[in-house]
């Protein structure tokens, strides 16, 4: 059943309301015209001639044929060759015939009905005076081109009502119209106007969903414009970055070769020429590793695991690798909790690549490597942590968040950077579902994973 806020309730509502008053005026002009043309009628003497003209001829046929009041088939022979429509023969208020009705009229079997506006001529039969009363239908035709008058004021009436009605629905979707044009033509500013509060009405809810196209359309837009502004950032700043080792790598060369013309080749220059090398081929794989990620509409992950078995094995290499490169890592606050994750492998392996490169990059091996293992509520407050115990049933987190912490060789070296290898890092989680952030001081550096906990079914 529709609703009566709903367009088609709306529209079923207008049209009966309509509907009603159109049939309310057909009543009103039929019924008050034709007592106002009786009133004429009466008043001018119009049925009243007609009417003496035909009594008379009457009193005529039943003096020539000697008819009673009674003979009710002469009179109803003399009645339908002059195609009168209405004949009725009384006396006393007892009436003696009346043309519609079939076969004979006993005395006192039925009354005249009293009619103030019927002219009652008396006509001498056999059996003595009667009143006659006459109606040819005269006025009949009158009466039909009123009540067909009356029926087209009333529809007109009644389709001008619902025209009228439909203008503001009319007007709203000319407006939509236009408004779809400007969306059409790209200007996605000038929202889309809501009119009427009824949800259930189809225009509104058609309106509704355009304006919200128009905003998905805009964020789209401007979520690409601003892509593209930090791609083209970003390539402005990997061409700077690659310029400056490559500069290097050329005076290294330009050396190398002026001494190999001299005769002898220092080995240091070659190692510095091939650290540029490596310094390059670093950068492009970051560019390239950014790109294809970003092609990546979504990432394979794995099935639901531990979080110890899904990170475990990558930590412990982690740890392994930087001790071995001489720096120290404290694990203290690494507590293990019953938590799920979905994560993919590739990505994490990625991950732990890029987190290693800059530690080995930019840390200061005086300071030891700080990884902590925390679970947090989506609000950021910490809810568990090493100095807490939960049940595997009990675990109260949404997120488990890896941090690493390590102090900057080199104060302020991360500002001149693109950054791409933790845009890299942030990509990667996001296609995990989770995300990344990092806390830059002068002479810290902190980055921190936060992978979303699935809950048990």
């Amino acid at each position: 059943m529709e609703s009566k806020n709903s367009l088609t309730g709306k529209m079923s509502c207008r049209l009966l309301h309509e509907l009603a008053v159109g049939i309310f005026l057909i009543v009103l002009l039929y019924f008050g015209c034709k007592y106002l043309m009786k009133q004429y009628f009466w008043q001018s003497g119009y049925l009243y001639n007609a009417e003496v003209e035909r009594a008379g001829e009457l009193q005529d046929y039943v003096t020539q044929n000697g008819l009673a009041a009674t003979d009710s088939e002469e009179l109803r022979a003399w009645a339908e060759e002059r195609n009168i429509k209405e004949f009725t023969v009384s006396r006393e208020d007892v009436l003696l015939f009346d043309i519609t009705y079939d076969g004979e009229l006993y005395p006192g079997a039925k009354e005249v009905s009293a009619i103030s506006w019927r002219y009652y001529f008396a006509v001498t039969f056999s059996d003595g005076d009667a009143n006659v009363y006459l109606y040819e239908g005269a006025v009949s035709a009158y009466y039909n081109i009123l009540l067909g008058i009356s029926v087209i004021v009333g529809f007109a009436a009644c389709l001008g009502v619902f025209i009228s009605g439909m203008q503001e629905d009319v007007r709203y979707i000319r407006q939509l119209e236009r408004e779809v044009n400007r969306i059409r033509e790209g200007d996605l500013t000038q929202t889309v106007t809501l009119s009427g509060s009824s949800p259930a009405d189809e225009l509104v809810s058609l309106a509704a969903g355009l304006d919200e196209m128009r905003r998905s359309l805009d964020e789209r837009e401007r979520t690409e414009r601003e892509l593209r502004e930090a791609q083209k950032k970003l390539v402005l700043g990997m061409s700077h970055d690659i310029r400056t080792p490559l500069t290097g790598l050329m005076t290294y060369m330009e050396i190398l070769k002026r001494q190999e013309s001299e005769g002898h080749v220092s080995r240091d220059y070659i190692d510095k020429a091939y650290d540029k090398i490596l310094q390059i081929k670093g950068l492009s794989d970051q560019m390239f590793e950014y790109f294809l990620i970003d092609s990546q509409k979504e990432a394979k992950l794995e099935e639901p695991e531990e979080a110890i078995s899904a990170f475990g094995d990558y930590l412990s290499e982690l740890c392994g690798l930087l001790i071995s490169k001489g720096f120290t890592v404290n694990t203290d606050s690494l507590d293990w909790q019953p938590a799920l994750v979905c994560v993919s492998t590739d990505y994490v392996g990625r991950i732990m690549n890029n987190i290693i490169s800059n530690i080995e990059k930019y840390a200061d091996k005086s300071q030891e490597i700080r990884l902590e293992l925390l679970y947090e509520h989506k609000n950021g407050n910490a809810a568990a942590g090493s100095e807490q115990e939960q049940s595997e049933e009990k675990l109260d987190a949404d997120y488990i968040e890896m941090s690493f912490t390590n102090g900057i060789a080199v104060p302020n070296q991360y500002v001149e950077g693109t950054g791409i290898g933790v845009k890299n890092i942030s990509m990667m989680m996001n296609q995990m579902h989770g995300f990344a952030r990092t806390e830059i001081s002068e002479e810290q550096y902190c980055i921190a994973l936060l992978f979303p906990v699935m809950r048990k079914k």
